[in-house]
């Protein structure tokens, strides 16, 4: 049903398009003014033990950084990387005691598992064709050789 050049082309963009979302839209929730912009959003939001407020600091603008790096298509595998450490640190500290299912009282690590696999198909893919990342390569190779 579909070709090579296909699959090459819009599976990693529909994976970064994924990920993106998820990890946007909750680093830009932990980094907002109401968090001290990072600093205490673990507390604010009643996860405990707390880390500390530099790995909160982390936490946040990682999920939000990495998402942008992520949509954009730019740093792609290190940002997958990335990502994939904060979810193992949020499985080690949050969801990894409550089980595997999201049916258990306050979600299992189920969705964070998804998140790390997404991220690893990314990391061992990379960008795909609409990237900032392609564009990049393409221009550091120079203008092709007839």
């Amino acid at each position: 049903m579909f070709e090579g050049v296909a699959i090459r082309t819009f599976v990693p963009l529909l994976l970064r398009a994924g990920l993106a979302a998820v990890f946007l839209y909750h680093g830009l929730d932990k980094v907002q003014q109401e968090h001290n912009f990072g600093w205490k959003w673990a507390e604010d939001m009643g996860l405990s033990p707390a880390p500390a407020g530099v790995v909160q600091l982390l936490v946040a603008w990682g999920e939000l950084l990495g998402g942008v790096a992520v949509a954009l298509g730019i740093f792609t595998r290190a940002a997958a990387v990335g990502l994939i450490i904060i979810m193992i640190g949020a499985i080690a500290t949050v969801t990894g005691p409550r089980g595997f299912s999201s049916a258990a009282v306050g979600g299992g690590y189920e969705f964070n598992l998804v998140l790390i696999l997404m991220a690893a198909a990314l990391a061992m893919s990379g960008a795909g064709t609409f990237s900032l990342d392609r564009v990049i390569r393409v221009k550091m190779r120079g203008p092709a050789q007839y």
